[in-house]
């Protein structure tokens, strides 16, 4: 049996009436990169944020290289954090930041000055080291932000929608970090609602909604949970109410979501199409667009959830 770094045990938290984690429980495996995949409000922010120790009064275990990460403080230094927040001092330019939070750590001076320059290499802000960062784009930041919750070569590194506000190009070289950091021994766990993102990075995701993981595994293990069935995405002019009683005498499938204007079927094949659309006309309901997919983790997430992942 392969060895965990991190064992989450029935963690449930809630804020007053609403139910932020419901008993969520999660390993996490040396040298991975798992994805929390969910929309606004499934609870990733929650769960990095409790293990991260700026979340408390909440019921469940959380185990770190198999001791109790809350009783012995020294854990907390194996783990990097990088907030969604921007964590540094704008007056400051990056050097300096790197080796502030850095100190914080302990590391000695000499260790934490070739640490500082080795990160502010690798996120290519080296040449404006010494610039206040209230000069820097958006991206410059996102990449000092990861570099300072990397400066103490973590064994367990949260990060917190690492990429949000940015340009594409900046994503592709913050990935690139996180992916070169896990190829380094780090485990990565992020939260995300971009599909692209775990689709390119991660070994393992979990899907989350409602303080629960609906279902977790590699993107082949969830892609199975559709299976080799097409999918079908239906836009017109209709509401939702109007879909089931449209398609009660129709062998439609499943119905993997419906709102207004929008419907996503899984079919055994296409040949099931014509009857659909025919049943939909006879309701009177106006079709404008029909596309057929194959399953992907935006069809696993209708399908378990009956929502899309911008919803």
């Amino acid at each position: 049996m392969t060895e965990t770094i991190l064992t989450i045990n029935s963690l449930t938290k809630k804020f007053g009436d609403i139910q932020a984690l419901d008993n969520l429980s999660l390993d996490l495996l040396p040298g991975e990169i798992f994805g929390l995949l969910g929309p606004n409000g499934a609870g990733k922010t929650t769960l990095i944020s409790i293990i991260s120790g700026t979340v408390k009064d909440f019921t469940g275990s959380i185990r770190f290289q198999d001791k109790n990460l809350f009783h012995d403080r020294r854990l907390r230094r194996h783990l990097g954090i990088v907030p969604q927040e921007m964590a540094f001092y704008e007056e400051l330019g990056a050097r300096e930041n790197l080796l502030f939070w850095g100190g914080l750590y302990g590391l000695e001076t000499r260790e934490l000055r070739r640490r500082a320059d080795e990160l502010l290499e690798i996120v290519e802000l080296a040449d404006r080291s010494r610039e206040p960062i209230k000069n820097f784009s958006g991206g410059m930041k996102r990449r000092l932000n990861l570099a300072i919750g990397m400066i103490h070569q973590p064994l367990l590194l949260l990060l917190d929608e690492p990429t949000v506000g940015i340009d594409v190009q900046a994503k592709v070289k913050i990935l690139d970090i996180i992916g070169k950091a896990a190829e380094n021994g780090t485990t990565v766990v992020f939260t995300t609602h971009q599909l692209a993102e775990v689709e390119a990075l991660c070994h393992r995701v979990a899907i989350m909604d409602h303080g629960r993981i609906l279902a977790q595994g590699t993107l082949e293990e969830l892609v199975h949970i559709v299976g080799e069935r097409e999918v079908i995405n239906i836009s017109g002019e209709f509401a939702a109410a109007d879909i089931a009683g449209s398609l009660k005498d129709v062998p439609a499938g499943d119905i993997l979501a419906v709102e207004d204007d929008q419907l996503t079927l899984a079919l055994d094949g296409t040949s099931e199409i014509p009857g659909i659309l025919e049943a939909l006309f006879t309701a009177g309901i106006m079709v404008t667009d029909l596309k057929i997919q194959s399953p992907n983790l935006e069809t696993v997430f209708l399908k378990l959830t009956g929502r899309s992942l911008r919803d």
